[in-house]
């Protein structure tokens, strides 16, 4: 679909960019079993960085997939996202792996997060499930049947597609901050065919800039995923997500709109 597109949002940009984040609090490392990433203070990386990261993103939108369970954990961090203007979107109960559980426990799982969210007055619209890899035609009836409208599972850069009244806007795993730098995921990276050790972050820095230069000269779409847990532990993948945020919102080529916005954009256009 990208490539067919001349001009992205409604001021006819040459490329779109969404920029993303994934998981709130302990509960995904709890639920994989991996370490506990703590913050200075001793609170959760994700919890303790917020601020920052809300500070960084004044002018600029990202969408931001939360697991369900957090609607009781840190109510007012999601509250604090969703009023500084920013989207958010469902991100399982406890960031079940989709692909490995079974399909009534992840129905359940995914009506518990909708719901939960509602009772704190956040509408989610979108859904990204956990691990990334599931069948898309089984993903698309999940959503329908909860009222949402897309989801982002993993995929190819610029795959983007619209199958009647839902919206699919995938995501490289290239294109994930932890998956890139985390050192507990190398057995994930050997699984999808990558080196176990993770990237430098200097490697990391020239992935992102090459995808929106890629974007640019394609002009497509593509969707980038960082965890607030790895920018409240390393400073310089901070630096590298407000580096990012500051060229994108400065670039006339690039729109980068809540996932929301754009999928509206594409069922318009697909109207028109």
């Amino acid at each position: 679909m990208s490539n067919n597109i001349n001009g992205w949002g409604p001021e006819g940009h040459r490329a779109a960019l969404s920029i993303t984040f994934d998981n709130l609090g302990a509960v995904a490392e709890e639920e994989i079993g991996l370490p506990i990433m703590k913050g200075k203070n001793g609170e959760h990386a994700s919890i303790e960085v917020l601020p920052d990261l809300l500070g960084v993103l004044d002018g600029s939108k990202i969408t931001y997939f939360i697991e369900g369970w957090n609607c009781q954990a840190h109510p007012d961090q999601i509250l604090a996202v969703r009023d500084a203007g920013h989207e958010i979107a469902a991100h399982g109960w406890r960031h079940e792996n989709w692909a490995n559980t079974a399909v009534a426990k992840r129905k359940s799982a995914l009506k518990k997060a909708v719901d939960a969210f509602a009772e704190i007055d956040v509408a989610v619209t979108g859904f990204r499930p956990p691990g990334g890899a599931i069948d898309l035609q089984e993903l698309r009836a999940e959503c329908l049947e909860l009222g949402l409208n897309y989801a982002s599972p993993l995929g190819d850069v610029g795959d983007d597609s619209i199958d009647g009244d839902f919206v699919s806007l995938p995501f490289a795993w290239k294109h994930v901050d932890a998956y890139m730098l985390n050192p507990d995921l190398g057995a994930l990276r050997q699984k999808f065919g990558d080196p176990e050790k993770p990237v430098s972050l200097d490697q990391w820095g020239d992935v992102i800039d090459e995808m929106v230069e890629k974007v640019k000269s394609e002009r497509s779409h593509a969707t980038i995923i960082f965890h607030p847990f790895m920018l409240g532990k390393e400073k310089k993948a901070f630096d590298i997500f407000e580096r990012l945020v500051k060229s994108v919102r400065k670039d006339d080529d690039i729109w980068a709109p809540t996932c929301s916005e754009l999928v509206t954009w594409l069922e318009n256009r697909k109207e028109a």
